[in-house]
């Protein structure tokens, strides 16, 4: 059976902008937009609240195991909406001059930040800890234990962090051609290291998997040209499954990515004409899609 869209959000209710980022957290929805704001959901797209977090265009939202949600903005500010569900509170961590265009909680609830200049920041406890200059800006990022995959539009850097170090030092350990978003998927480990990192083609239509496995240097385990007809804009891992998605509205969903090519089991077509897909968050039942469009909508896409 085809994919289905199950909810919309209202008109009234979107954002006036692109929907820039979204996340799923706690039975709830939650949506940045080119308009500054933040948009809390219900899990069948009902609004439950909105705050405006910045004064200029989110690039991106990330959240922790507390609920606490991190955003990012063109206004060159990081933010802290610490109980988003309740209150408004509104932590400003930083404010600088740069482009802050990702950002990545890792297992332990640490923030990672990633700018237009190279320079991705480690926090602990909301206070700067560690910064890594990998050169090129950094337009998406995963870090896995002392692992950080980082990428534009030229190469993957996979940088190591080595462990003990009081200052941070760090090595870079391979550089893969492609471009961003980069993703952690595939089956995992008993201690929660995923098998594999995914990743685009330097033309943003295709995928390429490679194996995360320092000791064999990262290497490609597939590369599937054209996986798309137009560019992909963002990638979403749920257990056995990879979610691509991006220009003219289309949703894949892959599997088989351990395998020596992946498996296309499911695609769908939003129907709205021209629209874009932005961002993709997986649900509670890891079948449903929250996406967020190029028209300020947040739709709920179910596959079955």
């Amino acid at each position: 059976m085809p994919a289905t869209v199950v909810n919309v959000s209202e008109d009234s209710n979107k954002h006036n902008s692109d929907t820039t980022a979204v996340v799923f957290h706690n039975d709830h929805v939650f949506s940045a937009g080119g308009d500054g704001k933040v948009k809390v959901w219900s899990k069948d797209l009902r609004l439950v609240k909105e705050l405006t977090a910045h004064e200029g265009y989110i690039y991106a939202m990330a959240n922790d195991s507390k609920g606490q949600l991190y955003t990012s903005s063109s206004d060159g500010t990081i933010k802290c909406l610490t109980s988003p569900l309740t209150g408004d509170d509104c932590k400003e961590l930083l404010k600088c001059n740069d482009e802050i265009e990702c950002l990545f909680v890792d297992p332990k609830d640490n923030l990672y930040s990633g700018d237009d200049k190279g320079i991705i920041t480690m926090w602990i406890n909301q206070r700067i800890k560690y910064k890594f200059n990998v050169v090129e800006q950094v337009r998406s990022m995963a870090i896995q234990n002392n692992i950080i995959y980082s990428i534009r539009d030229n190469d993957l850097t996979v940088t190591e962090i080595i462990e003990g170090s009081a200052s941070g030092r760090f090595m870079t350990k391979a550089s893969i051609p492609g471009r961003c978003p980069v993703r952690l998927c595939g089956g995992s480990t008993e201690a929660g290291v995923y098998n594999n990192v995914a990743i685009l083609t330097r033309d943003g239509m295709g995928l390429t998997m490679i194996r995360n496995n320092k000791k064999e240097q990262y290497p490609v385990i597939w590369t599937k040209e054209n996986a798309h007809s137009m560019i992909i804009n963002t990638m979403v891992a749920s257990d056995e499954y990879l979610y691509t998605a991006g220009y003219g509205g289309a949703i894949k969903q892959w599997s088989e990515l351990d395998a020596k090519e992946p498996k296309l089991c499911n695609e769908f077509v939003l129907g709205s004409s021209g629209i874009c897909i932005n961002t993709v968050a997986v649900g509670a039942d890891k079948t449903s899609l929250y996406v967020g469009c190029s028209d300020g909508t947040v739709q709920l896409v179910k596959f079955v």
